[in-house]
């Protein structure tokens, strides 16, 4: 396949998606979707419901051969049903072409139907569906009549705004950044996600569970998501989601960062990522800045050893960075009133570090008279929520990068 083939077949993969998502957004609260049922997008919600069909070429002019196939299928569809007279759900055809959409007369006749989408030649031989079929003209009209085609669909971005506008307006608080930032890419990962079960029954969901599903405080992307949408805007939506505080500054809270540092760790890059960490998430002193006010990040690293956190500690003690890490002295056990201490003029430490999972329930219980949230960034397994007291904030982040944190900072 070629890189413009692929890139079109992707945008067409996407280009479905996002009329998924429309169809969804603008259905009644216990309206439902299958994804790859009958057709593209099965949207069962009472008179509106329907069998749809999308297809996007943009590079393609339209002719009727383009969509020939979809209308057989659909009319053999309804033969196999039955050719019901009182059936419900209609079938729909939607497109984008770049053009010839004027070859397409609209309303449909029975003659038009049967010349240009029900007869085809295979081996110099004429078939005739209709006829194959025994369709009569009764049975054919009333299909005819649950038949829409559409050959003047949205344009890719046109029906992509449509989809953010929709965002807006269905989620309770969503402004037109959060939409573009966290919710349409959560959207498009549900979707996605739904497209691939291999149980039909899977692959349907309504409308309220869809907007929960996009509401959740969980980012858990497949590869194949984080890929298309690239490393940049993966962290500035997670930037979005967790670490944005308008134009006010960063409200006081006790923050646990839970970083899985597994075959990745090295010194000189965890020191740099650990430094800004330091710096991006503690309060900013100030000449008068009063002792209530002052705080600083937790960090919890997973999958290193004690001789490499050992060599992290001296080389961010060598580089002026004031920590604490709850040991009063060399041998003492370790105390979680010690670590939880706010900093202090003459002890500005900007990192604590939790020694230890084992020691991370303790020292969240220790926390008094501030909000606790902790940020798992997990390759693998999150955190155990037992870790987690019940009532504190735990927020599990997929990454397949140690450096995942430093990448949300910068974004």
């Amino acid at each position: 396949m070629t890189n413009r083939s692929a890139t079109a077949t992707i945008k067409g993969y996407f280009y479905q998606f996002d009329q998924t998502i429309v169809r969804l957004l603008e259905a009644t609260k216990h309206g439902s979707i299958t994804v790859e049922g009958v057709e593209d997008i099965d949207l069962d919600d009472g008179g509106a419901s329907a069998f749809v069909q999308c297809k996007y070429y943009e590079g393609t002019e339209y002719n009727h051969s383009v969509i020939k196939e979809a209308v057989v299928h659909m009319l053999r569809h309804f033969h196999a049903a039955g050719c019901p007279s009182d059936q419900v759900f209609r079938y729909r055809l939607t497109g984008h072409y770049r053009s010839g959409q004027h070859k397409l007369t609209l309303p449909l006749t029975d003659e038009f139907l049967k010349e240009h989408f029900l007869t085809y030649t295979r081996d110099k031989h004429i078939y005739k569906v209709h006829e194959e079929l025994a369709i009569t003209d009764m049975q054919l009209a009333a299909f005819r009549g649950l038949l829409d085609i559409d050959v003047n669909g949205l344009s890719y971005d046109d029906q992509q705004a449509q989809v953010l506008k929709l965002l807006v307006s269905e989620i309770p608080g969503c402004a037109a950044g959060d939409a573009l930032s966290f919710f349409y890419p959560m959207a498009i990962n549900v979707v996605q996600g739904l497209a691939i079960e291999a149980d039909e029954a899977k692959r349907k969901i309504t409308k309220d569970q869809f907007l929960k599903a996009i509401n959740r405080k969980e980012v858990v992307f497949s590869a194949w998501l984080r890929e298309h949408l690239g490393r940049e805007y993966f962290a500035r939506m997670i930037r979005r989601k967790y670490f944005y505080f308008g134009k006010t500054k960063m409200p006081k809270a006790s923050r646990f960062f839970v970083i899985d540092m597994a075959d990745e760790y090295q010194v000189d890059q965890a020191t740099r990522m650990l430094v800004r960490i330091g710096q991006f998430f503690s309060h900013k002193e100030l000449q008068r800045t009063p002792a209530a006010d002052r705080f600083c990040p937790y960090v919890l690293l997973r999958g290193v050893t004690a001789e490499q956190l050992i060599e992290l500690k001296e080389s961010l003690w060598s580089q002026g960075v004031a920590f604490n890490d709850g040991y009063p002295f060399q041998g003492a056990a370790f105390l979680p009133t010690m670590l939880v201490a706010d900093p202090t003029k003459d002890n500005l430490w900007t990192i604590k570090f939790v020694p230890g999972e084992e020691l991370l329930a303790q020292t969240i219980a220790a926390c008094t008279g501030s909000v606790v949230e902790v940020y798992d960034f997990y390759k693998t397994s999150p955190l155990d929520g037992t870790l987690v007291p019940k009532a504190r904030g735990l927020h599990s982040i997929k990454s397949n990068s140690a450096y995942l944190l430093q990448e949300v900072m910068q974004a």
